[in-house]
């Protein structure tokens, strides 16, 4: 059995699966092997794939289905002890495996997840900000609840407490389906962070769609109902952070109806204004001024913004 099963998934990725796939092979650490999952490609992605030695076991769909179900299916045939995940187009630095894995041994056996910081850039390279966790090892449920900062290109998750408690991708999500299986997760158990950049995750123009952006908000209650079914006295326990996870469905629902054009259903989602923190008041202000509300929720303002609210703690 494999210390790691690595998952990849893609779909029409010829252009850039080799060099994530090589990223693996390099790895310091040998103990692993990828389930690599062709959702149904139509270029030569089978061919790369298939070009690797037995360590890479190659699975494909026979028609395309959603990302979060095309995952669910690999995790089924991963044996390892942990499971990883590598999307086609992003990279893995060599010492990825050895440094978590190392982490991982000094800290709590119950651990159920750990994660480590990314390079976000353009995909020529352009380095748009290096991402370090801002949670530290222990319980981050609550952390995470508030400000999920877990990205796909580092987390490794314990096989054997996903088969206990039965969890897996839900095929209902489609947009955010890693917060969901995470979060689920992270209720069960600590986690382990490695606070430096272990990855690059090479981010698309225009991967955000209007389409993609209406499910945020359904999805994330659909997460807090999972969660507070799954974990009887959840909401008891952690209540101030489901409060704020509430709130950011609001957010959400304000964020697509600005992209649409409504500023005034915007107001109508955000939380009370009365009763709003100050960033929910300023954004609710921003409604007014849908310019403003345009740059203010650009790609660079909102990274830096992050950056600022939710520095390391």
């Amino acid at each position: 059995m494999a210390k790691v099963s690595v998952i990849m998934n893609c779909y029409n990725g010829a252009a850039f699966v080799r060099s994530a796939i090589e990223s693996v092979f390099a790895q310091t650490v040998g103990d692993w092997e990828i389930i690599f999952w062709d959702n149904a490609s139509t270029d030569s992605t089978a061919e790369i794939a298939r070009s690797f030695d037995s360590r890479l076991r190659y699975f494909c769909s026979e028609k395309i289905v959603p990302l979060g179900h095309a995952r669910r299916l690999a995790m089924a045939e991963a044996k390892g002890e942990w499971i990883g995940f590598l999307d086609s187009d992003d990279i893995w630095y060599p010492d990825k495996l050895e440094k978590q894995l190392g982490a991982l041994a000094s800290c709590a056996p119950e651990t159920v997840l750990c994660y480590a910081g990314v390079r976000e850039q353009l995909m020529d390279g352009t380095l748009i900000r290096n991402a370090v966790p801002h949670a530290r090892s222990g319980d981050i449920f609550a952390d995470q609840l508030v400000q999920f900062d877990i990205n796909m290109v580092t987390p490794l998750l314990r096989r054997a407490s996903l088969l206990e408690f039965g969890l897996t991708f839900d095929d209902r999500i489609q947009a955010s389906e890693e917060y969901n299986l995470f979060m689920r997760l992270l209720a069960k158990g600590p986690a382990c962070v490695v606070d430096r950049v272990l990855g690059i995750w090479n981010i698309r123009p225009n991967s955000l769609t209007s389409q993609s952006m209406a499910r945020w908000s359904a999805e994330r209650r659909l997460t807090l109902a999972a969660l507070e079914e799954e974990n009887p006295g959840i909401t008891i326990r952690y209540g101030p952070a489901f409060a704020a996870a509430e709130q950011r469905a609001c957010y959400y629902d304000a964020r697509y109806h600005m992209e649409m054009g409504d500023p005034a259903a915007a107001r109508k989602s955000l939380p009370p204004y009365r009763t709003s923190s100050g960033v929910y008041r300023a954004l609710h202000a921003l409604t007014f001024v849908p310019v403003l509300w345009k740059v203010v929720h650009s790609d660079t303002v909102r990274r830096r913004i992050s950056n600022i609210l939710f520095a390391r703690r």
